[in-house]
C-alpha cells in the first residue's frame, strides 16, 4: 500500500445533531474495498507505548462488524476495515490493577469518499502519527481525589472487588442492595450497611442469597413493593449456571430481606399477548404499590399496545395500557405528580409518531396523547425522563436535545442541548442515568451517541452535568474519579440517592460518591403523627403524614435500570453519641409524589439501636423531614465518646426541650 498523505479535511452538517466535524487531522489512503489502518498505543503519563498484549477493538457504529486485536512488542495494531464508520476502544494490558484494565480514549474512524479518514478524539484532542505512519491513540488513567472534591471514593472495598458491581437498591432500612457480575456472566447479591455515623463509604458489606442459579438478569428492572420486600423483573440479557446467555428472559423474582430469601414470581400469561419475552422493558410502580411492565416486542404499528400490572396483595398480573399509540420498544415510563405515567416515543419505527408523547391514567388503564414535544429526544434509544420536585417532566435526549413537561398545563419548553465538544461530537443521555439532587437540579451522566442509517453505538467520554432548575442551564460537574473520563462509556453506569443525601455510583468494577448541596426544606416529607414517641424494638409503629414518597422518584435511565427511591426511609439518630440508626418501613398506603399527598406507613426499628433521647426524620429520595423527638428504650446501652456515660430510660415522656434529664431516666 503506498504511503499515507496528510491532508485537510472540511466542515460538514451532522445528521440528528449526533455528530459535526471541525478541525479535524485527516490522512489520505488508497481506494479499495477494504481500508488497511495501523495503530500505535501511548501510556501518556510514561511517554512510551504499552507493549505487547493490549486489547484494541473496531466496531462498526451500526454494529455489523467487530474486529480485536492484541498490539505487538511496540504496542502496535493493524486492521483492515470496510468504508464506513468504526469506534476505536483500547485496554491496556501493562496498566492493569488488581480491579480493571484501564480503558483507552475512544475515537471515531471515519472514512470519507475522497479517499481520507477521519479520526476524532473523544478527548477532544488531534489525532497526530508516529515516524513510522500510525495512528497515536493514547491510554488514560483515573483522576485522583482532591481535599476539596465533590467526589469520594468507597473506603470499604467490598470482595467483589474483582466482579463489576451493577444494580443498585435501596432497601427500607437503608441498606443498599447490588448485584454484581462475575466469571461467565454469574450474578452474585449483597447488601451494604451503613456504618454508625450513616456513612456508606465506611460501610460493612454482606452477601446474600441470588435468586436462582439460572436467573443472573443484566439490564433489567426493580422496584421496592408497599409491603418493604423488593421485586426484580426481567432481564435483557440473561445467563444461565452454565453460562449460557438468552435474550429477554421473562423471570422475576421478589426478595424478603428479613426472611433473606427470594420467591419466584410466575410470569404474565394472555391468550392475546406473548409474555414470554420481558427483557428490559418500561417499568414504573404505581402510586397504589401495582407495578406495571410493558410489552416490549410489539412495534407502533400493531394498535393498542398493552402492558400488564402486577398486584402484590393477589400475586396476579393484569393487562392494561389501552389506546398507546407508539410502542414499548426501548422506552420508559415516569411517575409523574398527579399519578399518572409519562412517555415519550423515540422515534425509530414510525416516523410520522415523531415527538409524540403520551400519559397512561392508572384508574382507566388507558393512555391519551400529549401535545407534541418541541424536539426529537429518541433515536434508537431514549433519554431519561424524570419527575422534578416541581412536578414537571424533564426529558432528557439521546439526540442531544431535551425538554420540560408540565402535566398540569399539557404543555412544553424547551430545555437547552447538552453541550458539544470542541471537535464537534454532540454529548446526548443515551440510556443513561439521572438523579435528582437534594436542591432539587438533576444529575446525569452523558456520552456521544454515534448513529448510521442502520444503528447506533455509544461512545465515551463519559461527562458530568448538572441541570440548574431556576436558570434553565447546565453545568459541568467535575469528572468523576471512578474511570477516566475520557474513556468511559456510559452505558453501564448506575446511580442511587442515598438518605446520607450523596449519590451513590458503580461503573467498572468502582464506586464512588457525590456530594451534592443542602437540601431544599419545600421538597421535604412532613411527619403529622406517630403512634407512638417511645419506640423499643421488636414492635410494630405507625407513621402518619404528607409526601412521605417525596416529590421526585429519584431517578430514572429510560427503558431499563429503574431504580427508583419514592418511599419513606426512618432515620433515627441518637442525641447522646451521634449515632444513626435505620427503621424498616413496610406496608406503605401510597408512594404518590402528588405535593402535600397524604399517607401511612409501618415501620420497626433494629435491636442494635441505643437507648435513650433521639431524633426521627423520614428521608425520601434523599430529601429529609424535620426531626421529631423520640425516646427509645429496650435498645443497648449508650457510651459517650467523651465519658463512660450510661442512661438508662426506664420509662417516660419525650422532654419538649433538649435540655436537662428526663423523667423516668437517670445517668450514672
Amino acid at each position: 500500500m503506498k504511503s499515507l498523505i496528510k491532508t485537510w479535511c472540511f466542515r460538514i452538517s451532522p445528521i440528528l445533531s449526533i455528530l459535526l466535524f471541525a478541525n479535524l487531522t485527516c490522512y489520505s489512503v488508497q481506494a479499495a474495498n477494504k481500508i488497511h489502518i495501523s495503530f500505535v498505543l501511548m501510556d501518556m503519563t510514561a511517554n512510551k507505548n504499552v507493549g505487547a498484549n493490549s486489547t484494541i477493538v473496531m466496531e462498526q457504529v451500526n454494529r455489523n462488524d467487530s474486529q480485536q486485536q492484541l498490539t505487538d512488542s511496540n504496542g502496535v495494531v493493524s486492521f483492515d476495515i470496510d468504508q464506513t464508520d468504526y469506534i476505536l476502544r483500547s485496554y491496556c494490558a501493562s496498566c492493569h490493577t488488581d480491579f480493571a484494565f484501564f480503558s483507552g480514549v475512544q475515537y471515531l474512524i471515519s472514512p470519507q469518499s475522497d479517499g481520507t479518514i477521519k479520526m476524532l478524539s473523544a478527548a477532544d484532542k488531534k489525532v497526530a502519527k508516529d515516524k513510522d505512519g500510525n495512528f497515536i491513540i493514547e491510554t488514560n488513567f483515573k483522576r485522583t481525589v482532591s481535599k476539596v472534591d465533590p467526589w469520594t471514593l468507597l473506603k470499604n472495598r467490598p470482595e467483589f472487588h474483582r466482579d463489576s458491581p451493577e444494580h443498585m437498591y435501596l432497601m427500607t432500612d437503608g441498606k443498599v442492595l447490588m448485584q454484581s457480575r462475575g466469571g461467565r456472566g454469574i450474578d452474585n447479591w449483597w447488601l451494604l450497611a451503613p456504618d454508625n455515623s450513616g456513612s456508606y463509604v465506611n460501610g460493612t458489606w454482606t452477601q446474600i442469597p441470588s435468586p436462582s442459579p439460572n436467573y443472573n438478569p443484566q439490564n433489567m428492572n426493580g422496584a421496592v413493593l408497599h409491603s418493604g420486600k423488593f421485586m426484580i423483573v426481567g432481564g435483557e440479557q440473561n445467563t444461565n449456571s452454565d453460562g449460557v446467555m438468552e435474550e429477554n428472559t421473562n423471570q422475576s423474582y421478589i426478595y424478603d430481606e428479613i426472611k433473606n430469601t427470594w420467591t419466584s414470581v410466575q410470569p404474565p400469561t394472555s391468550d392475546t399477548v406473548d409474555w414470554s419475552k420481558i427483557g428490559a422493558a418500561p417499568f414504573i410502580e404505581l402510586a397504589d404499590g401495582r407495578v406495571m411492565v410493558g410489552h416490549n416486542g410489539l412495534t407502533s404499528n400493531s394498535p393498542g399496545i398493552p402492558a400488564v400490572l402486577f398486584d402484590e396483595t393477589k400475586s396476579t398480573w393484569t393487562l392494561t395500557g389501552t389506546n398507546k399509540n407508539t410502542s414499548n420498544n426501548e422506552e420508559g415510563y415516569t411517575l409523574m405528580a398527579n399519578d399518572k405515567v409519562f412517555n415519550v416515543w423515540n422515534g425509530d419505527d414510525n416516523p410520522d409518531l415523531l415527538k409524540t408523547a403520551e400519559t397512561f391514567d392508572p384508574t382507566t388503564g388507558s393512555w391519551t396523547q400529549t401535545s407534541k414535544a418541541p424536539a426529537i429526544t429518541g433515536h434508537a434509544e431514549i433519554g431519561p425522563a424524570i419527575s422534578l420536585p416541581n412536578g414537571k417532566v424533564l426529558q432528557m435526549g439521546a439526540t442531544g436535545h431535551n425538554e420540560l413537561y408540565d402535566p398540569m398545563t399539557n404543555s412544553w419548553s424547551t430545555v437547552p442541548d447538552f453541550p458539544k465538544l470542541n471537535n464537534g461530537l454532540q454529548l446526548s443521555a443515551s440510556d443513561n442515568e439521572s438523579v435528582v439532587l437534594p436542591s432539587g437540579n438533576v444529575l446525569v451522566i452523558t456520552s456521544v451517541f454515534t448513529c448510521s442509517t442502520q444503528n447506533c453505538n455509544f461512545m465515551g467520554p463519559a461527562r458530568w452535568f448538572e441541570y440548574d432548575v431556576s436558570t434553565n442551564t447546565w453545568l459541568p460537574v467535575d469528572d468523576d474519579p471512578i474511570v477516566d473520563s475520557k474513556g468511559n462509556v456510559t452505558n453501564g453506569t448506575q446511580v442511587l440517592p442515598l438518605p446520607n443525601g450523596q449519590i451513590m455510583v458503580s461503573e467498572a468494577g468502582n464506586i464512588a460518591f457525590y456530594n451534592s448541596e443542602k437540601s431544599q426544606n419545600i421538597y421535604a416529607p412532613t411527619i403529622s403523627n406517630l403512634s407512638a414517641s417511645e419506640l423499643s424494638p421488636n414492635k410494630n409503629y405507625t407513621l402518619s403524614g404528607l409526601q412521605l414518597a417525596g416529590l421526585t422518584q429519584g431517578t430514572s435511565w429510560g427503558d431499563e435500570q429503574q431504580n427508583q427511591t419514592n418511599y419513606g426511609i426512618v432515620q433515627i439518630k441518637n442525641n447522646l453519641t451521634g449515632h444513626i440508626f435505620y427503621g424498616r418501613s413496610s406496608n406503605f398506603s401510597s408512594t404518590s409524589i402528588t405535593p402535600k399527598a397524604p399517607s401511612t406507613f409501618d415501620f420497626t426499628i433494629p435491636s442494635n439501636i441505643e437507648n435513650g433521647r433521639s431524633t426521627l426524620q423520614v428521608i425520601a429520595s434523599g430529601f429529609a423531614s424535620k426531626p421529631v423527638n423520640v425516646l427509645i428504650s429496650g435498645g443497648s446501652m449508650v457510651t459517650s465518646n467523651v465519658a463512660t456515660k450510661v442512661l438508662t430510660c426506664v420509662k417516660g415522656k419525650i422532654a419538649k426541650k433538649s435540655k436537662g434529664t428526663l423523667p423516668g431516666c437517670k445517668t450514672r
